[in-house]
């Protein structure tokens, strides 16, 4: 979700099944189904984090390790776009993304939501060294207050966007994972308690996403089983999450290639090939 520490290749045109080719007067002639896939979102998306970006892709930051290229990457003949963009909201996707689609999409993929909550600056104000218990507390709250609040019209905005994109398209809407371990040694990014509220917040998050995407005919794709044990603060060094990255602050707090691939991909597979 970049910019805000949690914050183009423009999509392929989609192809409408295509005929075989002539066959005689009498014969009907026979076709195949095309798969074309489109990735929308924000940076959990786009995969920022994972690195092997593209250089055209600018601040949008995406890469070709991210869930979405790795899925039609194992699907040959799939006719791909990848629309997400690092830092995106709600808004962006229904602004900026949507219209980059084609007519013809079968299948689409979104993480969104993050952003609109600040995650980023919820990071910002309780992860990061030297943060008070007040400055948490206050950003947790605000993000707590929008997503009561605001999210889920928003979403439920988006979602209808999305479906009027792509009619007739399966769309799945994966969540977010659980960014930090509460640990059993030491861990220096917040405390134990911080790292708990941070992760009941995405609970919450995730279950509002779960409830709006289903009410629209969306499957949802839940990922934090895919994650457990391996966010920031995970015994034995097994984490998939970035902690801290300096001077490449905006990759901190996402996933790595290995969490994309691993934590990802199999729940995003799962749920498309459903």
């Amino acid at each position: 979700m970049r910019r805000r520490l949690l914050a183009a290749a423009t999509a392929l045109p989609l192809a409408l099944p295509l005929a075989l080719g002539a066959t005689p007067a009498a014969a009907t002639p026979a076709t195949r189904s095309v798969t074309n896939y489109v990735a929308l979102g924000d940076s959990f998306s786009a995969g920022l984090g994972a690195g092997s970006y593209d250089p055209a892709s600018g601040d949008c930051h995406r890469s070709r390790l991210a869930y979405g290229p790795l899925w039609a990457g194992g699907h040959p003949g799939t006719g791909s776009g990848f629309v997400a963009c690092s830092g995106a909201t709600t808004d962006d996707v229904v602004r900026d993304q949507l219209p980059r689609l084609a007519s013809g999409t079968t299948l689409a993929t979104v993480t969104i939501g993050g952003n609109d909550l600040g995650f980023g600056k919820a990071i910002a104000s309780c992860l990061l060294p030297l943060t008070a218990e007040r400055v948490c507390d206050a950003a947790i709250a605000e993000s707590e207050r929008r997503l009561r609040d605001e999210l889920p019209g928003k979403l439920a905005q988006t979602y209808r966007a999305i479906a009027g994109a792509t009619p007739g398209a399966k769309v799945v809407v994966a969540g977010y994972p659980h960014l930090l371990e509460h640990g059993s040694v030491p861990c220096s990014v917040g405390t134990p308690a911080r790292r708990d509220r941070f992760n009941a917040l995405t609970d919450r998050l995730d279950d509002l996403i779960r409830t709006q995407s289903t009410k629209q005919g969306f499957d949802f794709a839940d990922v934090r089983g895919a994650f457990a044990g391996h966010g920031v603060c995970a015994d034995g060094g097994q984490e998939w999450i970035r902690r801290l990255v300096v001077p490449a602050y905006w990759e901190s707090f996402h996933p790595t290639a290995t969490g994309q691939a691993r934590g990802y991909l199999p729940p995003v597979s799962a749920a498309l090939a459903g």
